[in-house]
């Protein structure tokens, strides 16, 4: 049976946005803890970064092809064996007792999330017809970017009820099962996608490889590259600060992840507020004001938590205008191979970042750091609108695919259940 149909009264954005919200949640709870765990397994700083940036490199193997499987052979059955990978890893990483174990439950999830990376939106905008195709394309990816925020906070509070009773890696254990759970739940609740029968993978990948290499995508590629930068930059930095201002206590991390995450979410709601037709411009703009803090707060020029709240507000804001700024300009029949070829250089970019933090933090200390790497996110930041004024091209929204119906080829539109009353259809 459709799962449109199974599905009954639950319209699939609203499974989209509790897929988002409790993948998002796992993993937060993940990343409450993670830096703390690898350090009590007794993890150096400088192995920290490496460690860090090579399971990144390692899943960035997987991650370019998997965007051409989903759009090969079908985004649901990749979301599906993607989160079941990702659940396992973590399921590894929680009850590990060493460090070759520990590593494995890393490489494990990684690819996982390499795998599913993408998919989920792709095939809720692969839904999207021409009618009021920008407005809806956005809407979609806020609604994704939010409800995932919002898993993000019922991940940090997991961590801080959980932490009075459960140690860090069981709450990582109990993580990584809610996601098989979400696997063996994937084909019940989401409809199969369209496939491109007869398209080796490597081909779908060459060419959607070479349009992101192209000129037209140069300026999505540097806000991407400046977000990453100053995004594993704060990844890495947080915990520690926080280790250094009030001690080991995994609850705290909770308290202050959900604070974060309420932070995050606020940012990617009021995304709408800002200029859709000029990502370009405020992409750059969000970017920088999620690094000034980072180095205020890491100087002790500002209090810590308030900092780190300001900082993710202003990520948050970017991430929505970067993530809609790119499914506009991808192609339906490309959306997930071009998903992952910008998520390629964003995982490069944040493997790179990690190795460069784990080595200057052992050099120069955090606040030295994090100075270093907002600058060098600053820098590239800047160069995206002047990039985008030299290529006009790359604001250009891609329209929807054509459909071929015996009366002749036309745009897929919306469908009648999502016309306006009285709109005339075609």
């Amino acid at each position: 049976m459709d799962p449109d149909t199974a599905s009954g009264a639950i319209p699939l954005r609203t499974r989209y946005a509790l897929f988002s919200l409790f993948s998002l949640s796992a993993d937060f709870v993940y990343g409450a803890v993670f830096v703390t765990v690898l350090l009590s397994r007794g993890v150096e700083p400088w192995a920290l970064g490496s460690i860090l940036a090579a399971n990144i490199a390692l899943g960035m193997v997987l991650e370019a092809p998997s965007g051409a499987l989903g759009d090969r052979y079908g985004h649901r059955r990749l979301l599906c064996a993607g989160l079941a990978a990702w659940g396992a890893g973590f399921a590894v990483f929680g009850s590990a007792e060493g460090i070759p174990a520990t590593v494995l439950g890393l490489a494990l999830g990684v690819c996982g999330h390499s795998l599913q990376s993408g998919t989920l939106t792709a095939i809720v905008v692969n839904r999207v017809g021409d009618h009021d195709r920008v407005s809806r394309v956005r809407r979609a990816v806020r609604l994704g970017q939010v409800a995932g925020r919002g898993g993000s906070v019922l991940g940090a509070a997991s961590v801080l009820v959980g932490g009075s009773w459960a140690q860090a890696d069981t709450l990582v254990l109990a993580a990584g099962v809610s996601l098989v759970v979400l696997a063996a739940l994937t084909p019940l609740c989401f409809p199969a996608d369209r496939r491109r029968a007869g398209n080796p993978v490597l081909a779908i990948l060459r060419e959607s490889v070479a349009t992101i290499a192209g000129r037209r995508f140069r300026p999505l590629v540097l806000l991407a590259v400046s977000t990453g930068v100053v995004m594993a930059t704060l990844i890495m930095a947080w915990q520690p600060l926080l280790l250094d201002t009030y001690g080991e206590d995994v609850r705290r991390n909770g308290l202050v992840l959900l604070v974060m995450t309420l932070g995050l979410m606020a940012g990617a709601a009021c995304s709408r507020f800002t200029d859709r037709l000029r990502p370009h411009v405020w992409g750059p703009v969000f970017a920088v004001a999620t690094g000034a803090p980072l180095v205020l707060l890491a100087f002790g020029w500002l209090p810590l938590v308030p900092g780190l709240v300001v900082a993710e507000f202003f990520l948050g804001v970017t991430g929505v205008l970067c993530a809609a700024w790119q499914h506009l300009t991808f192609s339906d029949a490309n959306r997930n191979t071009m998903f992952s070829a910008m998520a390629v250089v964003s995982g490069v970019t944040y493997a790179a970042t990690q190795w460069c933090f784990g080595w200057l933090w052992e050099l120069g200390g955090i606040p030295v750091t994090v100075s270093v790497l907002v600058g060098v996110s600053a820098a590239v930041a800047s160069l995206t609108p002047l990039s985008a004024r030299l290529v006009a091209e790359s604001v250009r929204a891609e329209s929807a695919p054509v459909e071929t119906r015996p009366s002749g080829p036309r745009p897929v539109g919306p469908r009648p259940s999502d016309r306006r009353p009285g709109e005339r259809p075609g």
